[in-house]
């Protein structure tokens, strides 16, 4: 990946992680870190070959937790304690 599309990657994450920390546009922010969660997980899968649990470096078990958790935000609408939907 170019330095560019990792830099804007990073902001990515770090503007989604804010928005659903916050409760600002909450399910967008959760369907942004998904896709970039899925990205993460194709990558450990088919370009680094790491397996579920890994075994010399950390597998992709933690980053479908995070998908599966932000498709539960993404689906409640953030719950009842949002700022801004």
């Amino acid at each position: 990946m170019t330095p560019s599309f990792t830099i804007f990657l990073g902001v990515a994450e770090i503007a989604g992680g804010l928005g659903v920390a916050f409760g600002v546009l909450t399910q967008l922010a959760a369907i942004g870190l998904i896709l970039i969660m899925l990205g993460a997980i194709q990558r450990k899968i088919f370009v680094w070959q790491t397996g579920f649990w890994g075994e010399n470096a950390s597998g992709w078990h933690y980053d479908l937790m995070l998908v599966l958790m932000n498709i539960v935000i993404a689906c409640t609408d953030g719950g009842k304690y949002v700022l801004w939907k």
